[in-house]
């Protein structure tokens, strides 16, 4: 590469920066920032997945995997960012490293599924080893948070010197025209959750603590924003007797989630598996105080009573307990959302996260190529 050409990386993730889920926001987020904050560098995202139903996947994913050899034999392509998941997602990135690989085009994993150690868990001997011994050939692996660095590092061998930690960043909301505003007449009782429906995110144990007496007698509304079984969701509202305090809209957009976190005192997100939440990220940037669980790299950004509540995941009744407490204390929920802001301000502004990836772009451009493909 010339010092006048740009570095073009190619990211490849499901849905490109419109995907539904933390994903498609990050990406959504980061390549923006990448490219305004970067001169030397040339980001693109592919959409390795598709916008539509899953009979389309295997055509979107040809196309990509197609455009990706076409260019890299092309010469046209420096490095490959692949954002990964558990499940066909690993297949699809395996599939795409190993074409880069093949072009000699250094390749960064970035590991972002939440439930990546139970799927590998349960895989096969073989395939285990077939897709840690493929994970091996990146040129470095992108672990969201020290329990992901831990894990890859400790459990699928990868060498240590191949690891980066980079946490997730999300946009600093109180930048924008009509959010601040909108914040200064926050309603503290009103309770908020985005992210698909269902028990990975808790939603289970929101209901029920929303439904026990101590939560129920207190003043509150509540927002369960996500995809999934909607319709199933809002039956068991009816049973409990709580339809009329909780509203399921099902999925939102972001200018959308932005208000409703603007509007909200607390965010809910008991999540039995995580790798590292956007949707958390936000709601600590924009200043509502967080109630989660310490499961993947959740306590690098949540700290028990410092930055917010942590309860353990599946755990209803402490969920309850949690709510309770912050609903009756102000003084605590304000102390609580101003050292998330500050925790926020200090490691997760998507501004800091471009910069670790683009001296991460800088350190594989300078090495030669069969040193960044070991």
């Amino acid at each position: 590469m010339t010092d006048q050409r740009p570095i073009r990386a190619w990211h490849f993730g499901p849905g490109g920066t419109r995907g539904r889920g933390g994903m498609g926001r990050f990406l959504a987020y980061l390549i923006p920032t990448l490219n305004r904050e970067n001169p030397d560098l040339n980001c693109q995202v592919i959409d390795s997945y598709g916008p539509g139903a899953f009979w389309q996947m295997p055509f979107w994913f040809g196309i990509a995997l197609w455009r990706l050899g076409w260019n890299a034999a092309l010469g046209r392509i420096d490095l490959v960012h692949l954002h990964m998941a558990a499940y066909g997602s690993i297949l699809r990135k395996i599939l795409l490293l190993m074409v880069a690989r093949a072009f000699s085009v250094p390749v960064l994993v970035h590991l972002h599924g939440a439930d990546f150690v139970e799927f590998m868990d349960r895989l096969p001997v073989f395939m285990r080893y077939f897709f840690i011994n493929r994970l091996k050939s990146a040129t470095y692996l992108v672990a969201i948070g020290d329990y992901w660095c831990y894990y890859v590092t400790q459990s699928l061998g990868i060498p240590t010197d191949r690891v980066v930690v980079i946490h997730n960043g999300v946009p600093d909301p109180l930048r924008e025209a009509g959010i601040a505003e909108r914040t200064a007449s926050r309603a503290d009782h009103r309770l908020l959750s985005l992210g698909e429906l269902g028990p990975r995110k808790g939603t289970p144990e929101v209901l029920a603590a929303l439904a026990t007496p101590e939560v129920r007698e207190l003043a509150w509304s509540a927002v369960l924003a996500g995809n999934g079984p909607v319709e199933a969701y809002r039956d068991e509202t009816r049973r409990l007797n709580l339809a009329e305090r909780v509203e399921l809209p099902g999925w939102i957009e972001s200018a959308r989630a932005w208000r409703l976190l603007a509007e909200s005192g607390i965010f809910l997100l008991p999540s039995r598996m995580e790798g590292l939440p956007v949707a958390i990220l936000e709601a600590m940037a924009i200043g509502a105080t967080v109630i989660t669980t310490p499961v993947g790299a959740i306590t690098d950004a949540i700290e028990e009573g410092v930055t917010g509540l942590l309860v353990p995941a599946g755990d209803a009744p402490a969920l309850a307990q949690a709510i309770a407490r912050l609903l009756r204390d102000p003084a605590l929920r304000a102390r609580l959302a101003e050292a998330a802001r500050r925790r926020f301000e200090e490691r997760f502004t998507i501004e800091r996260t471009a910069e670790k990836i683009a001296a991460l772009y800088r350190r594989v451009a300078a090495q030669p190529v069969r040193e960044s493909l070991m």
